[in-house]
């Protein structure tokens, strides 16, 4: 173990989504030197954003459970040093479910959740108590396993419903249709409807979030990637980004490194795959490498579902325009299978759906006054990833307008404010993971592919492991990969019989609220003849310096507040910022014209002592309307010195 020469390593991770950040962590945590190669520009998998037109989209999150102080989720990200980096927001009511008959705004918590289902259905008093213990000792036992790793497969109680579907776990307590919605409403996050879906893979995501509520990373789950990959760091790990792998090197069929595009060769005695099984055996290791009856077995295997995902930005927040929660599912019936049946059937103007409130009070997103929402439901994949490209373009263009008038059927001021609109779709999702037919969760988890019928960590080839939704040990979701990420890790060092042990890392410290919560500041300037292109476009050397300079002034107005948490600034003269990250986001169409006045707003969140992220963005003065928004990372300089390193 230790620092690498000639590009050596302890371990490599092949792919940085949750399941491989999450594996790399915990190899790194316990004094492992690892790398991650990424082929996309940015880290996180599924769990990444995106911007358009100013407005910065999450991806995937959208319900997460366990994040309280204490619980499971809390206690994992805690244990991997990367809680004390994200700002957690629980949500009461934990979400809406409109039926056809009935609005249920279910409260977060077990004992709130288990009353208002009682007096909803009293008749089912006696089964919702029984159904709450299951769940319970299911969840509680699962947790044991994943943390020690020791169980009794005679006594262990989730064995029992290994081969059971979710549908027949709540027969055997509830016998009413209508709660069997209700407690199914989550199917659309496991990607199987009641009785197709695994009864401990719908417990850990549906039950997790009975039992402890459902919660939101401000920031998304980029927020989450990128704090995973800044604790791997200072763990000594590295994460190497637009590093394509195309191969898995073999020596007597034992893994021995990688080959990334440009030729570049890594080695290590250990690779790990987040990639999924049918790509990482028959592109990385080859086909020819594979033994014919195991191909067989994968070709005969069935992945998840995958999603649609309507992306739209607003013009005001979405609360204002009608949308009566931060999340609310709406159902046609309470019958689950009939709705998967529609949504596979490509049936989109009488699919189920959720819609989703992303606006952000601070506005870190989006344009000051403005919001977001997210409309998402499950759909096959091959429909949309086997087709060619000019019927794939004219198929998204008319899906998304039926689904567009079917939100708008239920929110109809929402869709008139709509300013910007994406639609996420399979073919998207298969262009960024490379899963097949865009895959969200691995493989479906069926009764017959969960559990301990699915594929471990282990490959059919020495030193080769995966990790992530793919394999046994947590399946998909972020949770999900998160969890994955240590039952790999520690069956990597239990077969290899490596002497790891787990140690604290040199972590940044956490920020202190009451310097996170400084409040936006606005500024206005003058734009030169020099500022603008020839078009009227505001250049990006004018943004770079209207930017640092706001960034300055800024600084002095909060010093007092900055020298309670940074006292290395106290007694310096002027400060000022410089970038050493800088993303640049132009409104398409904004153009201003010499001697305009453009209002700054600038919104700093300090991290380290001396280091901040800073979000800018220029409007005309007098307008609503962004020129640009312009985000990044810097540095804290007073009278030519670093004050930290």
């Amino acid at each position: 173990m230790g620092v690498s020469t000639d590009n050596t390593y302890d371990m490599i991770v092949i792919g940085g989504g949750l399941g491989g950040l999450s594996c790399a962590l915990h190899l790194a945590k316990q004094g492992f030197h690892v790398l991650v190669l990424e082929k996309q520009p940015r880290i996180g998998g599924y769990g990444q954003g995106f911007s358009r037109a100013g407005t910065t989209f999450d991806v995937s999150q959208h319900v997460l459970s366990g994040l309280a102080e204490g619980q499971g989720f809390h206690r994992l990200l805690e244990h991997l040093q990367v809680i004390d980096k994200l700002e957690i927001e629980s949500r009461d009511p934990m979400f809406t479910s409109v039926f056809p008959d009935r609005i249920h705004r279910l409260p977060a918590g077990e004992g709130p959740l288990s009353e208002y289902l009682k007096a909803e259905l009293p008749a089912q008093r006696a089964g919702i108590d029984r159904y709450f213990e299951t769940i319970r000792r299911l969840v509680g036992e699962s947790f044991e396993l994943f943390w020690t790793g020791d169980i009794d497969i005679e006594t262990y109680f989730p064995a029992r419903y290994f081969k059971k579907s979710y549908e027949e776990l709540l027969s055997e307590h509830v016998d009413d249709p209508r709660l069997h919605g209700v407690l199914g409403q989550l199917w659309q996050s496991t990607g199987l409807p009641n009785r197709l879906c695994a009864a401990n893979w719908a417990v850990e995501v549906a039950g997790m979030h009975w039992l402890t509520g459902n919660y939101h990373i401000v920031g998304g789950g980029q927020r989450l990637s990128s704090a995973m990959a800044e604790t791997l760091r200072e763990a000594g790990g590295v994460v190497q980004l637009t590093s394509k792998v195309t191969s898995i090197l073999l020596e007597d069929r034992r893994a021995r490194g990688v080959e990334i595009a440009t030729g570049e060769r890594f080695l290590a005695p250990i690779v790990v795959s987040n990639a999924n099984p049918i790509q990482t055996y028959f592109e990385l290791v080859g086909r020819e490498n594979v033994p014919k009856p195991y191909a067989y077995k994968l070709g005969t295997l069935e992945p998840s579902c995958s999603l649609l995902t309507l992306y739209l930005g607003l013009d005001r927040p979405a609360q204002d325009l009608g949308l009566e929660g931060h999340t609310v599912f709406v159902n046609h019936g309470y019958d689950n299978h009939d709705a998967y049946r529609r949504a596979m059937s490509e049936v989109y103007d009488s699919t189920d759906y959720m819609v989703s409130d992303y606006t952000e009070p601070g506005g870190r997103t989006h344009p000051p006054g403005h919001g977001i929402a997210q409309m998402l439901e499950v759909a096959p994949g091959a429909p949309w990833t086997s087709i060619d490209r000019a019927a794939y373009e004219d198929k998204k263009a008319r899906v998304q307008e039926v689904m567009l008038d079917k939100l708008g059927r239920r929110y109809p001021d929402l869709v008139r404010h709509v300013v910007v609109c994406e639609l996420g779709t399979p073919r998207t999702l298969m262009r960024v993971t490379r899963n097949p037919f865009g895959a969200v969760y691995g493989w479906a988890q069926t009764p017959g592919q969960a559990d301990v019928h699915r594929f471990g960590a282990k490959s059919i080839f020495d030193g080769l492991y995966f990790t992530g939704a793919w394999s046994r040990g947590g399946g998909g979701g972020y949770m999900g990969a998160v969890i994955n990420g240590r039952v790999t890790s520690r069956e990597i060092v239990q077969r290899e019989k490596l002497a790891g042990r787990e140690v604290r890392i040199a972590v940044r410290r956490r920020v202190p609220a009451a310097l996170r919560e400084l409040a936006k500041t606005t500024y206005t300037v003058t734009l030169g003849e020099s500022d603008l292109s020839p078009r009227g476009v505001v250049r990006p050397d004018a943004v770079v310096r209207i930017a640092t300079e706001s960034t300055g002034r800024f600084l002095d107005d909060w010093r007092e507040t900055l020298i309670q948490h940074w006292p290395s600034i106290a007694g310096a003269g002027d400060l000022s910022f410089t970038f050493f990250n800088l993303k640049l986001v132009i409104v398409p169409g904004a153009t201003a014209t010499p001697g305009d006045a453009v209002r700054v707003e600038v919104d700093l969140t300090p991290t380290d002592d001396g280091r901040g992220e800073v979000c800018v963005v220029m409007s005309l003065a007098g307008s609503d309307a962004p020129l640009l928004k312009a985000q990044g990372r810097g540095l804290v300089l007073f009278a030519g010195a670093q004050i930290a390193k």
